[in-house]
């Protein structure tokens, strides 16, 4: 049995990791000002307002239309693939609700600032991983749960 369109769940997902995304956005751009730091753990992480005119993790900085491009043509690319997944697991709704509810997150920022505020710096020390934020958070958990699943299931499909 196989459901073509998302169960409510997706729904839900995707207006909690909306709300959550935004509402955490508005506190650091109201408390922090632009490049400064709220040490959270000293040494490992701290809230870091910063603005993301490119991509993921920073990549094509200032290059706006063709990333706003980029963002239209995978929405319609996921629009079209909507309903060739199986919608009936638990796992898909999850999965896809977060997904979609970060990128809506993200977008919206774009749309509304004309960047992604982000704020989430973990370092070690003088070292810093990318500073990110709550939708792009959602994004890879969920793209991580859907590949180590892909994984899972080639594995088991191995030893058969």
């Amino acid at each position: 049995m196989s459901a073509r369109w998302p169960r409510p769940l997706f729904f839900i997902v995707i207006v909690l990791v909306l709300a959550a995304d935004q509402l955490s956005k508005a506190w650091v751009r109201a408390n922090i000002p632009l490049h400064d730091s709220l040490p959270v753990i000293p040494g490992y992480f701290d809230l870091t307002f910063t603005h993301n005119t490119g991509v993921a993790f920073g990549m094509f900085p200032g290059e706006g239309f063709v990333v706003d491009l980029l963002v239209v043509a995978l929405a319609l690319g996921a629009l079209f693939y909507l309903p060739s997944l199986n919608w009936v697991p638990l796992e898909t709704n999850l999965t896809g609700g977060a997904i979609v509810g970060g990128a809506l997150g993200n977008l919206l920022d774009r749309v509304r600032i004309g960047y992604v505020v982000d704020f989430l710096d973990f370092h070690l020390g003088v070292y810093h991983w990318f500073i990110f934020n709550v939708a792009d958070s959602c994004i890879c958990v969920a793209v991580t749960w859907l590949v180590l699943g892909q994984l899972r299931t080639t594995s088991e499909e191995r030893k058969r």
